[in-house]
């Protein structure tokens, strides 16, 4: 019963554009706010400014309102993420290098 309800409140939620276009602002000026904090570090600042990178991309493509944008977004943020993912097994092994 509750997942009902919750559903019935997301499913219409989803489906207005303009609501999730804010969502996903919000969200990318929320990457950009850690790339920008986590590239102020020493170590491993070139991956988090590739990420803003793409982010600040990400911006250009929603406010444009461009397919093929949005679609090279699309595939930046599957290299990111494959990025981030070798970048994480990287440094959780980095103890044993040594």
């Amino acid at each position: 019963m509750l997942c009902g309800s919750l559903r019935d409140r997301i499913q219409p939620w989803l489906r207005d554009y303009v609501k999730l276009q804010s969502l996903a602002v919000i969200l990318i000026y929320a990457q950009i706010g850690c790339a920008l904090i986590g590239s102020l570090g020493a170590l491993y600042n070139g991956v988090l400014l590739i990420n803003l990178v793409i982010a600040l991309f990400a911006l250009v493509a929603i406010e444009s309102n461009s397919q093929s944008l949005g679609r090279t977004y699309a595939a930046l943020l599957f290299c990111a993420l494959l990025l981030d993912i070798s970048w994480f097994i990287l440094f959780t092994q980095e103890d044993y290098i040594c």
